[in-house]
C-alpha cells in the first residue's frame, strides 16, 4: 500500500533510541563535571596543566610549518629530488587557497 503525498507511515515521527539519549545526557553531564572540576583549580600551573591535557581531545593538532626566505633557496644548488619536492609544496599550497577574485 503507497504511501499517500503529504502523509508519511510514521505520523508521530521517528521513535528516540533510548540507548542513545541516555549515552549523550550522560557525556553532557561529565562534560558539566568536567568544566566545574576545571575552574575549581587555582589558576596558575595546575589550571593550565589540566587544560593542556584536555586541549588534544578537543582541537585538533596543528601541522608543523616550515618557512624559508626565498634568499635561502638556491634552485640551481638544489638536486632533482629536492626540485621535486620544492615544486610539488608550491602547488600543494597554490591548490589549498582560496580562489580570489580579480
Amino acid at each position: 500500500m503507497p504511501f499517500k503525498k503529504g502523509q508519511s507511515g510514521n505520523p508521530k515521527g521517528r521513535p528516540k533510541d533510548p540507548i542513545s539519549v541516555s549515552l549523550r545526557e550522560g557525556v553532557l553531564d561529565s562534560i558539566d563535571k568536567l568544566k566545574e572540576s576545571l575552574e575549581a583549580l587555582p589558576v596558575g600551573s595546575a589550571y593550565v596543566q589540566g587544560l593542556s591535557k584536555l586541549l588534544p581531545f578537543i582541537l585538533p593538532r596543528l601541522k608543523e610549518v616550515h618557512i624559508i626566505q626565498a634568499e635561502d633557496v638556491h634552485i640551481q644548488q638544489m638536486s632533482d629530488s629536492e626540485l621535486r619536492n620544492l615544486s610539488q609544496l608550491i602547488i600543494n599550497e597554490y591548490e589549498q587557497r582560496p580562489l580570489l577574485q580579480a
